[in-house]
């Protein structure tokens, strides 16, 4: 086995180990999450029937409102728990009322509805090319028959050359949409950053990380089939938990790594921008000639990029 893949095997036992040492908490909490989902479905479901929406208009405004609220309500929670398991890797156990951590304050459901939002974001301008292009596949079938292609073996070739095109690109995507992955644990472990360093130092986290951490969620695909199709309880006693606490683990892991606590606090990264800012050339005018200097190097230039770096940890 590679070394990949025993870290796989690490990170999977440790969250096999804490589940045991938490069961109750854990079963407790994906249990609260699920069920509110599934109330809330339900209240939906009611209502439409109630006022007989089934097949109007205003059915479709009614389910997007319930499905919105849905949401509202659980990605803070699930953002709680993942919190709560952070909090276990660090050797602290605290109540189950962690969950709740983001709805404890204004402060807190601001920043993450903030973050949950720019997350949101960054996810529909990465999906919806693909679905707008997945939904003109039998359009591009049809224009491939009227403008050059006369016969059905032509058409069925170019057809699995644009297919094999199109999942080349959505894998390349998938890949490229991993340097995200961190970013809910940067954001619970240091919400004070702003969306911006969140997403920075997310990338910074899963440079050459991201095949380890797309292998990693693919080998929970069995677990989430036989949840779906078989046993759907399982999501709530095993499956989501146990997702969960190896998602902690290997971000703990990745994290230590790259320096700790310090990682997530440095003004590396502005350092590094303003070091790499441009410096513009100034116009020096005598009686007859321009000159051109640069002014790297004088102490005019020091005291201006020390200035900046002082400025942008004061906004830290």
């Amino acid at each position: 086995m590679s070394i990949v893949g025993e870290r796989r095997k690490y990170f999977k036992s440790e969250a096999k180990s804490l589940l045991r040492y938490n069961y109750p908490k854990q079963v407790f909490m994906t249990g609260t999450i699920i069920l509110l989902t599934f109330g809330l479905n339900a209240i939906k479901t009611n209502i439409i029937k109630l006022l007989g929406l089934e097949y109007s208009f205003f059915s479709m405004p009614v389910n997007m409102f319930f499905d919105l609220t849905s949401l509202f309500l659980t990605l803070p929670l699930y953002l709680g728990i993942i919190y709560v398991n952070i909090k276990l890797f660090e050797g602290e156990n605290i109540s189950v009322g962690g969950m709740f951590h983001y709805f404890s304050s204004s402060a807190n459901l601001l920043d993450c509805y903030k973050f949950i939002t720019a997350i949101a974001a960054r996810f529909i301008a990465f999906t919806v090319p693909f679905l707008f292009f997945g939904a003109l596949f039998p359009l591009i079938k049809e224009l491939f028959e009227f403008m050059f292609l006369t016969g059905v073996v032509q058409v069925d070739i170019a057809m699995i050359c644009t297919c094999a095109v199109y999942l080349t690109a959505f894998f390349i995507c998938v890949i490229a949409f991993m340097k995200y992955f961190a970013s809910v644990f940067v954001f619970v472990k240091n919400p004070c950053l702003s969306v911006k360093d969140i997403f920075n130092k997310s990338a910074k986290m899963m440079k050459k990380r991201k095949f380890e951490a797309l292998k990693l969620l693919l080998s929970f695909s069995l677990w989430i089939l036989i949840s779906h199709y078989l046993t759907g309880f399982l999501y709530i006693f095993f499956t989501l938990p146990y997702i969960m606490l190896s998602y902690a683990s290997f971000l703990s892991f990745v994290l230590s790594e790259k320096g700790g606590e310090e990682f997530l606090t440095a003004a590396y990264d502005y350092i590094d921008e303003t070091a790499r800012e441009p410096i513009e050339p100034i116009e020096i005018e005598q009686p007859q000639i321009k000159i051109k200097r640069l002014i790297r190097g004088r102490i005019f230039d020091r005291f201006k990029r020390i200035a900046k770096i002082q400025k942008k940890q004061i906004e830290i």
